[in-house]
This record gives structure tokens, sequence and C-alpha cells, in this order.
């Protein structure tokens, strides 16, 4: 969309997700170009009636989520090592697989991936990338992002150890090699637009060492790039580190300074009281995942805890093979169910505090929120229209309720991203063809050889 073009949203009950967490019961949006041009609670002849309309009576509308934490290429990989813990379905699915990506495959996941993230709502998607055997997979995964029109965040991770637990020796590379082809993708991606940014990060405790934590800040302190790493999802983590250093995962981190506010921590599990405090006091953010903690067996987290030390808190899906899906809306609800049930208390979190993870909280926690993850004037028009009218939600008493706790991908009328509605009653932008994508897939999969 260009900047003379207008998109209008008529007739919508809007939750803004701003400071103030306004909410209009009946207002207009208007959009110009990628951005919100304005919202007003009165339609202006001449403002409000000009260029592509969307009557959305009847329906909500809110800001895109962000899905801070997916693995592209598990797409793929739905079912695989079904009913085993981390480290035994890793070797049963993610990790013989990932060695045998091709271009081809990481190109046909990452549409697979965005598609499914737009239908449920998603807007940003922030790729956990770690088959690194071969370079043009990384531009093989961010050439189908940018096609399916989703905004995204690329953080190429790196191993430098983790044989022991099964890690495969082709995505094993030195601390300096991982910043240099970190750097390369900067140059040739960071700064075209703001619907790509670089980043990195070691994969997994486990399979970093100490020198590669150093190495690795030394690079984004140089370029202030921001940094992902799963982190205590399981005991491994402190198992690895108590055998090679002498010390807890977390105080490994901290001694060598990873714990910023640029540091975006996935999973985080198993953190103790005193490592709730120590996240509290440099900042760093988190990405939860509960549908993946429920499936692999790795435990809940303290995510009430986290909120009330300030812990800045957002969601994920996490790879799709431990989900087994990219259908943000079941993350959504089951971060507010599980917590509900394991402290007992029905409003231990609420409609509202998980909308803002997912939303507002999330665009904070990956350095978006001066774009995105809220609807007002001036910000990207990263929007999603939800409409009630399905039997699983129907009648709407409360919007933020029905969203929250009644949704499904049938819900998601309309996503529209950077200005531009890339999906729309069940129709994606282009309409690509879907048949031949899952056709196709499925023949390049059955040439995939493991042992």
């Amino acid at each position: 969309m260009n900047e003379d073009e207008q998109l209008v949203i008529k007739n919508a009950y809007v939750y803004t997700v701003d400071e103030q967490d306004t909410v209009y019961p009946r207002a207009t949006i208007v959009v110009r170009g990628n951005k919100i041009y304005k919202i007003c609670t009165e339609e202006i002849p001449g403002l409000t009636d000009k260029g592509t309309v969307i009557n959305a009576e009847g329906c909500a509308v809110i800001p895109g989520f962000i899905n801070t934490h997916i693995h592209i290429f598990q797409s793929l990989l739905k079912g695989l090592g079904a009913d085993h813990r981390l480290i035994e379905w890793l070797n049963l699915s993610a990790l013989p697989y990932g060695e045998k990506m091709g271009p081809d495959l990481q190109h046909a996941a990452a549409l697979l991936a965005s598609y499914e993230a737009l239908q449920s709502g998603c807007t940003t998607l922030c790729e956990s990338f770690y088959t690194t055997q071969d370079d043009e997979l990384s531009h093989a995964v961010i050439r189908g992002m940018q096609e399916t029109g989703i905004r995204s965040i690329f953080i190429r991770t790196f191993c430098d150890t983790g044989t022991e637990y099964g890690m495969p020796q082709c995505f094993m590379e030195t601390v300096g090699q991982a910043m240099k082809k970190t750097e390369d993708l900067r140059c040739r991606y960071e700064g075209r637009s703001d619907m790509l940014h670089i980043w990195t990060g070691p994969c997994v405790t486990w399979a970093t060492t100490k020198e590669g934590y150093e190495g690795m800040m030394e690079y984004v302190k140089s370029t202030g790039m921001p940094y992902s790493m799963h982190l205590d999802e399981t005991e491994v983590d402190n198992q690895m580190c108590r055998k090679y250093y002498n010390m807890d995962a977390v105080q490994l981190l901290d001694s060598v300074g990873f714990l910023t506010d640029d540091f975006l921590a996935v999973h985080c599990v198993n953190l103790t009281d005193e490592e709730l405090a120590v996240f509290a006091k440099r900042h760093v953010n988190v990405s939860h995942n509960p549908m993946a903690n429920m499936y692999l067996g790795s435990g809940f987290a303290r995510i009430p805890e986290m909120l009330k030390r300030g812990i800045r808190v957002a969601l994920g899906t996490d790879g799709a093979a431990s989900n087994n899906t990219t259908n943000f809306l079941e993350t959504f609800k089951m971060a507010a169910l599980i917590q509900k049930a394991i402290y007992r208390d029905a409003a231990i979190l609420s409609a509202r505090d998980i909308l803002r993870m997912a939303t507002i909280e999330a665009a904070r926690a990956v350095k978006l929120d001066s774009i995105t993850g809220s609807l007002e004037t001036g910000k990207k028009a990263d929007i999603v229209i939800f409409d009630p009218a399905q039997l699983t939600s129907f009648p709407m008493h409360d919007p933020l309720a029905t969203i929250a706790y009644s949704s499904c991908i049938a819900n998601i009328r309309t996503t529209i991203v950077n200005g531009r509605i890339v999906y729309d009653n069940g129709q994606f932008r282009g309409n690509p063809d879907l048949s031949s994508l899952y056709n196709d897939t499925l023949c390049k999969l059955k040439k995939v050889k493991v042992s």
C-alpha cells in the first residue's frame, strides 16, 4: 500500500492495548499507507468513506499477535517423536530431520508456518533458526516469510558443543564463524525495511560453551543486536553447566554479562526465586511457550511470579513439532488457563493480561513497540479483525473473554500487516495454491532419508 492509499475499518469494537488500555465500543480506524492515521468514534464524510472500506459491525478489532518463538522447519515434522521428553524428542525428530533440510523444504516450511500464523492472527513471527549447516537455508526461510507478508525477526542461532546430547556435528561452528554468518545476514537484510530484523543467540545452554557466550557478547555489544536463547527448559541446562562450570545456567550467564534487556529468554520453566530476582534486576525478557512445555512434559513457568516482579513476559508457540501447531490462539488460551489451574485462582491471569502479553508486551520484548503491538495513531497498521459469528464463540457478550477463551482460527476474519490485507475471509494475499504447496511438500519430504 502506498502512502496515498487508504483502508478504513468501520463500526468496530476496538481494543487499542495502549498505555490506558483504551477501548472503543464503536469506532473507525483509518489506515493510510502502512500506518494508522486516525481512530475516531464518529464517521467523517470524506475521510471514512474513501478507499477500501471494511464494515466490522459486530466484530472486535485488536493489534496483531506477536509470536516470539518458533522453529519454522518443524512445521514439516508435526507428530514426530510424540510422547517423549525434550532430549529424546529432539533425537527422534527435530535433529535428524534438521540435518536433512534443503532450501526447497525450508522455503516450503516458511510458507506453511507463516500462513498458519497469519490465519491465527499473528502479524509478527520470530524465527529461532538452528539448521545452520548450509547458508542457503537461512535465505530460503527469509524468502518464504517475506513472500507471505508477515513481519519477521530472524534469529540466527549457533552451537559450539552438545554432541553428548545428540546435537549434530553439522550444526557446530565456532562463535567467530557464527558471528561472521550473522553479520553477513545483517548486512544483507537489516535496514531495508522494518519488516525484517536480524538477531543472534546461542541455540540452547547445553550446546554452548562459556567461550561461546563471551564471543557472542563481544559481537552484540559492538552492533547493538538483540539476542535470544532457550533457557531452563528442562533440568539438563543446569546439569550441563554444573558438570563443566560448577554453577547453574543462570549464574553462568550472569557471570559473562549475558543477562540484559536485550536478551529474550525462551521457556524459563525451572527458575528459582533467586533467579527470578536476577531476571528482574537485569530486565531480562521471557518468551513463554506453554503448549511445548506441556507437550514435552517440561513443566510450568512461574508466570504470575514473573509479572509480580516486573519481568516482561511474551508468548510463543515454539516449533510445530513440539506443539503440534503454529495456531497462536491455542497458546493464547492455554497461557491463561494453565496458571489458573496451578494456582487454583481464576483471577491469577486475566484475559486482559494475556492480550497484553500477546501484543504490546511482546512488542516491547522484541524491540518493536515503537511501531507495533498496539493500535495508536502513527504506528504501523498491524491489525486483526475478530468475527464472533462461529459456533464456538457465538454469542459474544464480552469480546475480550470471547477472544481469550472461545476462539478458533475461523474467528480470524482479517489479518492486516503493515497496512496490507494479507488474509481475509479464508483467503491469503495472492491466493496461493495451497493444495499444490501441500502436495509438493509431501513429495519432497518422502525423499528425505533419516537413519
